[in-house]
């Protein structure tokens, strides 16, 4: 793609200490990549294919473990201080210091051009730089010193391990922004330190944590590079080459970084993921053909929340980049794609790449599908750039595309398609209780559109477990709206996980909006809400409020699918007219099937 240094990517150095000794903790028994028995064949096979290719690799040396989780779906979180970790004795520290240098020289001899230690987010190493968690009353706590002796002595074990045979960074936390964590000021003293240590070769800056705001992996909406003032304070403190890495998510926001003298590389991880060949992009003037990453995080939550494989909401080929590139089809058909949402757009897009006639046909008058309405929310507005990227590449392509064009089973019939694709979406979903239909019940897609009539106090009814009840509650907050926010389950939002619910979390509870949790609709008043607790059926009646946001996900509209089986020889359905789901399954179920037609 053009990078001249792929780094980052993360290998976990072992825990010396008893498997599994702390079950509630992140990471606790994960075993070393670095004494892996093919280690040095998989990472030098890696570094020498970055060589070949003129770039440079290094390792990110993470050990995780004795951290309670943060806020994630399908746990319920326990705040940083709550579980209180094994107090490494002197011995079992200075076995983990032997550890670093004995993966160094791993690191080396897979000929590996560099590591960076994650001295940030989730990692022993910040825990025991942070005063928040390190409760420590020896050598290894209380002051700043103390708090980064072990660092220290690890950047030493790794130099008496390797010499300057390879680079070393520091990966660290700019401010915790956490009551009781360290702040700029300290990091300062922090970034001084190491730098007169002699032994770091660069600095990595990133912003947050867990457990408030904002999230370490920044998502959407949050400013890009919103936190790169923040680094170009701590670079005027070394004369270390300085990394920054938080939301910058296009080349024309890394170049910003760099001119305004905040860094002197930009980390473009997730923007790489979404485009792995933006470098070459940007360096042809390309940008328009830049595919956008939008930052819903979805890269990271899948398999650390959801426990799936990785993936990319608008990249549907990550994680599949050792597969054939879309081949070419046997021989052109012409293609019908009926809806212009994610799924319909990036099914037409690649059929047309394949060599397809395609036409797609959208109801609306404007393409987007839910991703458009969703995008009047301040908090989902990059969606907007996917949808424009996508209507950028369907033009390049030659996709015929109608939009004010409703489908109907006779229209499609006339048109005479080889093959038919229903990307036709879902609509929302209305719970089957008494009072829904009341005029002040409105639905959340109306409220984002500006057609509904909401007044000064909101109550949002959130059947919907992911995203949408809070960018709902965001926009309205925003418009100066008393908000209240009412789920079914335990918890807020269980399937936002760790990495983007503490900055929305934040950011909501400033605003003044409330959270109320295990509240079951059972019926509508225009004065009263009815509600039943999940676990004991007790009777809630909610009450003040001048309009109730129903918030409760989708249902698929397939209608036309069914009125269509037995009628098209070659009929696929997709997308949310296949099952209500995230972006990230509707554009990798429209990959699948698009290289298949």
């Amino acid at each position: 793609g053009g990078a001249a240094w792929v780094g980052g990517s993360n290998c976990f150095v072992l825990n010396p200490l008893i498997p599994g000794f702390e079950p509630t903790g992140v990471g606790a028994t994960t075993d070393s990549n670095f004494r892996n028995p093919l280690f040095l064949e998989r990472y030098g096979r890696y570094a020498d294919e970055l060589h070949e290719e003129g770039a440079y690799g290094t390792l990110q040396m993470i050990l995780m473990g004795g951290m309670p989780h943060g806020p994630t779906g399908g746990r319920q979180s326990s705040w940083a201080t709550n579980v209180l970790p094994h107090e490494m004795e002197p011995h079992e520290i200075e076995q983990l210091i032997e550890e670093y240098g004995y993966s160094a020289r791993r690191a080396l001899e897979a000929r590996l051009d560099g590591l960076e230690i994650h001295a940030n987010h989730d990692d022993v190493v910040q825990w025991f730089l942070s005063p928040l968690t390190n409760q420590r009353e020896d050598d290894y706590g209380g002051s700043v010193e103390n708090r980064l002796r072990m660092l220290l002595e690890i950047n030493r074990a790794i130099r008496a391990a390797v010499g300057n045979g390879l680079t070393l960074g520091v990966r660290l936390c700019m401010d915790e922004m956490i009551e009781g964590g360290y702040d700029l000021e300290e990091a300062r003293e922090i970034v001084r330190l190491l730098t007169a240590s002699g032994d770091v070769d660069y600095f990595s800056f990133d912003v947050g944590g867990n457990w408030a705001g904002p999230s370490y992996i920044q998502p959407l909406h949050y400013e890009p590079a919103e936190w790169a003032p923040m680094s170009g304070a701590l670079k005027a403190e070394t004369d270390l080459p300085v990394v920054y890495a938080g939301r910058v998510t296009d080349a024309e926001v890394a170049a910003n970084v760099l001119t305004d003298g905040y860094a002197d590389v930009v980390g473009l991880n997730r923007a790489t993921i979404a485009d792995p060949q933006l470098p070459n992009k940007a360096r042809e003037g390309r940008l328009g053909d830049v595919r956008p990453c939008i930052g819903i995080n979805d890269c990271i939550h899948r398999g650390l929340v959801d426990g799936l494989p990785f993936g990319c909401a608008v990249n549907p080929s990550a994680n599949h980049e050792l597969e054939e590139p879309h081949p070419p089809a046997p021989e052109p058909r012409r293609i019908l794609v009926v809806g212009g949402g994610p799924a319909g757009l990036e099914t037409a897009a690649i059929a047309a790449e394949r060599g397809h006639n395609v036409t797609l046909w959208e109801r609306e008058p404007v393409l987007g599908g839910q991703m458009t309405i969703a995008a009047n929310a301040p908090m989902h507005r990059p969606f907007a750039q996917f949808v424009a990227f996508e209507e950028r590449r369907l033009a390049r392509l030659g996709v015929g595309v109608s939009v004010g064009r409703a489908a109907t089973a006779e229209s499609v019939l006339e048109f005479g398609a080889d093959a038919v694709v229903l990307a036709t979406g879902a609509t929302s979903r209305r719970p089957d209780v008494p009072g829904v239909d009341l005029p002040n019940v409105v639905d959340i897609r109306d409220v984002l559109l500006g057609s509904a009539e909401v007044g000064q106090r909101v109550v949002v009814v959130a059947q919907d477990d992911h995203m949408p009840p809070l960018s709902v509650a965001d926009h309205l907050a925003g418009q100066g709206k008393e908000v209240r926010v009412l789920y079914q389950t335990l918890q807020v939002a269980p399937l936002v996980g760790k990495y983007t619910i503490g900055g929305i979390m934040t950011r909501l509870v400033a605003q003044g909006v409330q959270f109320e949790q295990m509240h079951r609709l059972v019926g509508i008043e225009p004065g009263a809400l009815h509600t039943k607790n999940i676990y004991t059926n007790v009777p809630t009646v909610v009450e003040g409020f001048d309009t109730v946001v129903l918030a409760c996900g989708g249902a698929s509209e397939n209608a036309l699918y069914r009125e269509l089986q037995g009628k098209v020889a070659d009929l696929h359905v997709l997308g949310d007219a296949y099952a209500p789901r995230r972006i990230t399954f509707a554009t990798r179920q429209a990959w699948s099937l698009a290289r298949q037609l």
